[in-house]
């Protein structure tokens, strides 16, 4: 892969003595890495770039347990360049995740993906979307020592285990998911039900805590799934709230889908449409008040079943795990921005 005036390599295992020893003299000279941790990035080379012969950047990837990311393991990846080389980093990341991406494909990593901790203030400052388009990577919050983290998936990855009939990113990706005959899906206010349809729906599925919860919950709902007989099928909700991890406000999802009505395709349909709804308000300026949507899966069955990091054709990522181990999947709008440590 070129890179400008350089030339980005595969450095897998494909060193001759020489070229190691000119990559730990850079390492040195260029990293200020003394000589045992420049011995370590030697055993984690992925990827070299190389200008008139010369080693001009070195990248690494490094396996570990992100404690962020509900203790997933993925791939660090560290990179050293030459001076006024800057240019280089999107190339040599890319060049990085595509080598390691096959050896997943190959059966040859249990890593999901690669992660990149930013710890450069004016990096985080110029680089502010919550997905850089370059590199694919994604934003998924900060750690305690105000590093940003940021993660891109490889195609396929679970985060689960799975169900022998659990589907494939490719699957899911073309799967259509129609509303069937006869449901009707609108705003509760334009629906053919009624606030105490929707609280007495709650009540007789068992959704509530509480029994005075509904008149609080009631007030978020959104979007309300209707059956052919004009009864409730299904209710979703959103409220504005702050996410800790990633530091910033974003519309909450919640969703419920009667038991008699769970093989119909109301909760994908739910999913969609609210996201639809929240995306064009952020988009045309009407409301920016979050640039993301955010929800919890806490459902056993869901998490084993449709296992993947990434959920298609919805495109909500997982970003980690609650204290009771639900999941937690976010989707940014276009053009969203997240917040500076």
């Amino acid at each position: 892969m070129a890179a400008g005036a350089a030339t980005i390599v595969s450095a897998r295992g494909r060193l001759d003595d020489a070229r190691a020893g000119e990559v730990l003299e850079f390492l040195e000279r260029e990293g200020r890495l003394n000589e045992e941790v420049a011995r370590r990035w030697l055993t984690e080379l992925v990827c070299l770039a190389v200008e008139q012969g010369r080693v001009v950047g070195v990248g690494v990837a490094r396996p570990a347990s992100v404690a962020l990311v509900g203790g997933r393991s993925f791939c660090i990846y560290q990179s050293v360049l030459a001076p006024q080389s800057g240019e280089w980093w999107n190339a040599m990341f890319n060049s990085a995740f595509e080598l390691l991406a096959k050896e997943f494909e190959q059966g040859a990593s249990a890593y999901i993906g690669l992660c990149v901790l930013v710890d450069d203030p004016n990096e985080i400052r110029r680089r502010p979307d919550a997905l850089w388009p370059e590199t694919g990577l994604m934003y998924a919050g900060y750690l305690d020592d105000d590093r940003q983290v940021r993660l891109r998936y490889f195609w396929g990855a679970a985060i689960a285990p799975g169900l022998p009939n659990s589907p494939s990113l490719d699957q899911t990706r073309s799967q259509e998911y129609p509303l069937e005959t006869g449901y009707r899906i609108a705003p509760l206010e334009e629906s053919p039900v009624e606030v105490e349809d929707v609280i007495r729906f709650w009540q007789r599925e068992g959704a509530l805590e509480f029994p005075e919860e509904g008149a609080e919950r009631v007030r978020e709902v959104q979007l309300v799934a209707t059956d052919p007989d004009e009864r409730v099928a299904g209710v979703s909700s959103l409220f504005l709230e702050r996410n800790e991890q990633l530091r910033m406000a974003l519309w909450h999802y919640r969703t419920f889908v009667g038991s008699a009505h769970r093989m119909s395709n109301i909760a994908a349909q739910l999913i969609f449409r609210n996201c639809h709804l929240v995306e064009k308000r952020f988009l045309g300026g009407e409301d920016t008040r979050a640039a993301g949507m955010i929800f919890t899966l806490e459902n056993e069955g869901m998490k084993a079943y449709f296992n993947k990091a990434l959920w298609l054709p919805a495109d909500f990522t997982f970003i980690g795990e609650n204290e009771l181990g639900d999941h937690i999947r976010v989707h940014y709008f276009p053009g969203a921005t997240v917040p500076l440590p």
